[in-house]
């Protein structure tokens, strides 16, 4: 499975400092959740399309769902995809911040 770098030589942090692991994906899982978000957005148009024609509130609200469930899968997949990598290498190398980075983002994606 190749695997990319989006920036060599570490990540930055939020304090400017570089961590010590590379910001590695696959390409092609990278690929799929960007298909996916694309699709997700072609689907809120279309429900923003609904709500301007004067389109049953019921049948906006389950499109909704439907454009909100698309989304959190789109960042389970995004989530998994980080752990499988990115956070198994900062754990190889004792990199406290950026599992700390992670633990935070977790917390708020899932509010």
């Amino acid at each position: 499975m190749e695997q990319t770098s989006s920036r060599q030589g570490g990540t930055p942090r939020e304090d400017g400092v570089q961590s010590p692991h590379s910001h590695t994906h696959d390409p092609q899982e990278i690929r799929a959740i960007v298909n996916r978000l694309s699709r997700s957005i072609g689907h809120l148009e279309s429900v923003k399309k609904m709500l301007e024609d004067g389109k049953d509130c019921a049948d906006v609200l389950i499109q909704l769902s439907a454009v909100r469930s698309e989304i959190n899968n789109a960042g389970k997949l995004l989530l998994k995809e980080h752990m499988e990598h990115c956070i198994v290498e900062a754990v190889e190398q004792n990199d406290t911040a950026s599992i700390e980075k992670m633990n935070k983002a977790i917390d708020m994606f899932m509010k």
